[in-house]
């Protein structure tokens, strides 16, 4: 919608002349007197237009009963065509010359205009903006979008002309190459990631060695002793495995240690330092790391299970083993990225 620029002059000078309209009447309100003024005006305007619209109804009921003639038809002779048409010419011609019926100078009407279309243009303004927002915000979103994918298909782009220059490259020195070079070249780098994978899986190991021995032997330990399931009880001390368990499941309360049993603890650790006896944690960790040990030797087989522990029921929890589905003492880790045959 395009509107014209005296006609945002005009809406302005307006909203201007109500302000100061309105300033002033809140600074001076009106009196009984002049409000019973204004109503009277309102009513004059009122009564005028309504007389305005008779008078127009009663005009066209007028024209409507007279009979009507064209000034073409071809039935009349030149002369009676030539009659009409200054006839009708006259008509118009008098109907220019009149006098505009419009309301007065003092009329309240032309305000009530200028409020109505002044409204009307602010409700579609408002519209306006508010369509315009809501498309600005979505626009935003799949700028965003846009230069996201932008970025990620540019790195692809690039990685992929690497990799290209990578083998072009590669392809341009073995063609310089004699087969015995070539095959030299292939076992050095078979080599080189072998030396890679055996250093990732090192690494890997040593990892999960350290979280066996200091996190998850204690809850193993604890899950045989008929505590709490691996995972409910996340630090569990020696102590408490010591004094064990209750039938429910709640550590017992460790007792008071004598002068003898002071001995008999010294003696322990002794023996555990010494490669002899270990404590309910270390026989956890050894037990589930020869589990896995055995697991990863025997592959797609089964390993049998010396008894029911917490180890194989945690490693079948995990999802990193399954037993058999007819003899529950037989174990075999889980062949990942195939569906499970049993």
């Amino acid at each position: 919608m395009e509107v014209s620029e005296s006609t945002v002059q005009n809406i302005q000078k307006f909203a201007n002349d109500r302000a100061a309209v309105e300033k002033e009447s809140t600074e001076e309100p009106l009196s009984a007197t002049a409000l019973h003024v204004y109503t009277r005006r309102l009513d004059s305007t009122l009564r005028e237009l309504q007389e305005q619209v008779r008078l127009q109804e009663e005009e066209l009921k007028k024209l409507r009963e007279r009979r009507s003639f064209d000034l073409l038809d071809a039935d009349n002779d030149p002369w009676a065509r030539v009659c009409n048409a200054r006839r009708a010419r006259k008509a118009y011609e008098s109907l220019l010359k009149a006098e505009e019926d419009l309301p007065g100078t003092d009329s309240v009407l032309p305000s009530l205009m200028a409020i109505e279309e002044t409204s009307r243009l602010i409700k579609d303004g408002k519209k306006a903006i508010s369509t315009t927002a809501e498309s600005l915000s979505k626009d935003r979103d799949r700028l965003n979008l846009e230069e996201a994918n932008l970025r990620d298909s540019r790195a692809i782009s690039s990685g992929l002309q690497e990799r290209l220059q990578r083998i072009r490259n590669a392809n341009a020195q073995r063609q310089e190459q004699t087969p015995s070079e070539v095959a030299a070249q292939t076992i050095r780098d078979q080599r080189r990631k072998k030396k890679q994978l055996d250093r990732a899986l090192g690494e890997i190991k040593g990892s999960l060695d350290s979280f066996i021995d200091e996190t998850l032997a204690p809850m193993l330990a604890a899950e045989d002793l008929g505590g709490p399931t691996v995972g409910d009880a996340l630090e569990i001390s020696d102590a408490t495995l010591n004094a064990g368990y209750t039938a429910h499941g709640k550590p017992k309360k460790p007792k008071q240690s004598s002068e003898a049993e002071d001995g008999q603890q010294r003696i322990d650790l002794f023996l555990r330092q010494s490669g002899g006896a270990k404590n309910k944690r270390e026989a956890a960790a050894t037990e589930i790391h020869e589990l896995l040990d055995s697991l990863l030797e025997a592959g797609n087989s089964y390993v049998a299970l010396e008894r029911d522990s917490a180890v194989s029921r945690f490693l079948v929890r995990a999802k990193v083993a399954q037993f058999h589905p007819r003899d529950a003492r037989r174990l075999r880790l889980i062949d990942f990225g195939r569906s499970l045959v049993v």
